[in-house]
């Protein structure tokens, strides 16, 4: 009987995570099951010769006003993690504008008016229309819209539309491509409720939600890989580790790449292999992380995310081609500052950065041949800003999409999913409920009608996956009635 539980979850990322509490605290006996040695995801941070790193999220939003303050609520969180919200959390360089993003969305609207006054009245009402309380006024205006019609619809200055444009980096599109509802909803996390940063860096939120999922009965393999998902007239039962172990449940939740889930975990093609595989993928991401002397905390006068942009292109995608990274020309996305948002490191004397490139996924051997070329021009890139970063640089390591790949089994590295386009936010793209009975999907693979990736998104869509499951078992639910 040890090896039989009620519900299996496959990945310990946020979704994984958020799904697993939610379950075992109603009682059931659930086992996760991670690759990882460590639960987190992309949600996750690592140490360097002192040097402490985020792997990929940098801050949290909608922690007071958004879905992840109510799932911190729900799961009696608040307590067991300290959030510091920074000020300002972000900084947007455009050829003509610097804009900051901060943490009193007030201050956000004054700082777009001071910029451009001249569309004074018309950001006034696109933020007023960002922040309504009526979702399903927002959702009838937008759900088949691109996040440039929009910005069309609201704006002329076309240096305003590419400074809220900047920020959907943090899905992989441009404004072009994205879904319009998918970047409002981000939107309401990132700037009207940002910059919130755990005190001790990004592990110690998947960490609170694994500790949380063991007070509450759970069970948890790590540095474990699933070997196949068993299925039995139609009907999901168990799984296989790669070392032979098997265990049964009633219900198996995927938290693991959807194309992995369907082409590789189940022996057996479904209808929604060939689906998915018409799918567009969200890019990955190349990054190099820095580890710098006491001297360089001298020249950052805001240890802020920095959004640098060089074209008011808004269909420009910002993933780096294979073309841009051979003749030396990449985007750099973004660069962070992970030790600056926590107060432990308040007299710091390792100060990390990050510098953050969208790329397409491309070989080994490319990425053998040219991982260091690009980590020394992102550098290069970088100094335009930090004059003197290359003399301040003892430790450099850099990730590619290979790496993101080794790491969370993401098809091409994908930091996002699946991309969050106009009709790919659809809930039947890619639904929780899958046509096997008794499996399900969570994370950033499975469609909500809100567009994926980021933490919210994926914690929100571990929650409603519960949910799934509790009409499932015909339980009562304490879930709110509009995720039913």
């Amino acid at each position: 009987m040890k090896n039989k539980y009620d519900v299996i979850i496959i990945g310990a990322g946020i979704g994984g995570l958020t799904c697993g509490c939610y379950l075992a605290k109603a009682g059931l006996k659930v086992l996760i099951v991670e690759q990882h040695y460590k639960a987190g995801g992309y949600c996750t941070s690592f140490e360097r010769q002192g040097y402490k790193f985020d792997v990929g999220v940098h801050y949290f939003g909608g922690i007071k006003k958004g879905i992840l303050g109510v799932i911190l609520d729900d799961l009696s969180l608040r307590e067991r993690i300290n959030f510091m919200q920074f000020n300002p959390t972000d900084k947007i360089i455009t050829p003509k504008a610097t804009t900051y993003i901060r943490s009193n969305p007030k201050d956000t609207i004054q700082e777009f008016n001071k910029n451009f006054p001249s569309e004074k009245k018309n950001i006034d009402a696109f933020f007023k229309f960002v922040k309504h309380d009526n979702f399903i006024n927002i959702y009838k205006k937008t759900s088949k819209l691109t996040f440039k019609d929009v910005l069309d619809e609201f704006f002329k200055n076309q240096a305003l539309k590419t400074t809220l444009n900047v920020l959907l980096r943090n899905i992989g599109l441009c404004a072009n491509d994205a879904s319009a509802l998918a970047t409002i909803i981000f939107l309401r996390e990132y700037i009207l409720d940002p910059g919130y940063y755990p005190q001790g860096g990004i592990q110690k939120f998947p960490d609170a939600l694994l500790d949380r999922f063991q007070d509450f009965g759970g069970n948890v393999l790590l540095s474990q890989k699933v070997d196949k998902i068993m299925v039995r007239n139609n009907s999901a039962y168990g799984i296989t580790l790669k070392n032979g172990n098997i265990f049964e449940a009633k219900y198996i939740i995927s938290n693991a790449d959807a194309i992995e889930t369907f082409d590789k975990l189940l022996y057996k093609k479904t209808e929604e292999l060939k689906k998915i595989k018409r799918m567009d993928i969200a890019p990955s991401s190349f990054i190099v992380y820095l580890g710098l002397n006491e001297n360089f905390i001298k020249q950052v006068n805001d240890p802020c995310n920095i959004w640098p942009f060089s074209t008011y292109n808004l269909g420009k995608t910002p993933v780096n081609s294979k073309n841009a990274i051979l003749i030396g020309k990449p985007l750099l996305s973004l660069i962070t500052f992970p030790y600056s948002h926590d107060i432990t490191y308040k007299n710091c004397k390792k100060p990390t950065m990050q510098l953050m490139a969208l790329t397409s996924y491309e070989s080994k051997v490319f990425w053998a041949k040219n991982r260091d070329k690009l980590t020394d021009r992102l550098i290069k890139e970088a100094e335009t800003i930090f004059p003197s970063l290359k003399k301040c640089v003892v430790f450099k390591e850099s990730a590619t999409p290979i790496t993101c790949y080794r790491y969370t089994s993401n098809s091409n590295g994908s930091a996002f999913g699946w991309a969050s386009t106009v009709k790919q936010i659809n809930p039947l793209s890619s639904p929780a409920k899958t046509s096997i009975k008794g499996l399900f999907l969570a994370g950033h693979w499975c469609t909500v009608g809100s567009g994926q990736g980021g933490i919210p998104k994926v914690a929100f869509s571990g929650r409603r996956t519960a949910s799934l499951i509790f009409k499932e078992c015909a339980m009562k639910s304490y879930l709110s009635d509009y995720l039913l």
